[in-house]
């Protein structure tokens, strides 16, 4: 069962996005890569290890590639062109700062477990406040486990 981001009790200090634009195939694009991103390890609140570094990192490369595909397939001048390129933005963030540990410490995928964590965190909590803007913006449904994500989520 899908939610609206619209019947969502809206989290204190985001303003409201305007009510939806494009059209029918827009959202429809839109929605699979929301989709995507429900079930990907990286984004969603499932448990992940701190073993787990490395198909975090390649969870997020992935999302970074379907996100610009998916920009690829909206025409010119689209309002979702700027959310997705600040997810992508995001992503590129979350894998510098990934990598820039790596050579620090001159070890593939060996963050130290709070730091992998906060910095896991921090991109989920980005990500969250741009795939609402998204889907408020479009009138997508989301699935409830990205909702965790989400901008004064309870947990």
């Amino acid at each position: 069962m899908g939610l609206r981001v619209r019947e969502m009790p809206r989290p204190p200090g985001l303003q409201a996005t305007p009510f939806p634009v494009g059209s029918a195939a827009d959202r429809s694009v839109l929605s699979g890569l929301i989709a995507m991103i429900e079930n990907n390890p990286a984004f969603c609140n499932r448990g992940v290890l701190p073993e787990e570094q490395e198909r975090c990192y390649r969870a997020v490369s992935e999302a970074k590639r379907l996100i610009g595909d998916t920009a690829e397939l909206l025409p010119p001048g689209s309002p979702a062109l700027d959310l997705l390129a600040a997810m992508r933005s995001a992503c590129r963030k979350y894998l510098f700062e990934a990598d820039a540990w790596d050579r620090r410490t001159g070890r593939r995928f060996q963050i130290p477990t709070f730091v992998f964590f906060q910095l896991l965190g921090a991109f989920r909590e980005l990500l969250g406040v741009l795939v609402w803007r998204l889907a408020e913006a479009y009138d997508l449904e989301i699935e409830g486990r990205l909702n965790l994500i989400f901008p004064g989520s309870p947990d």
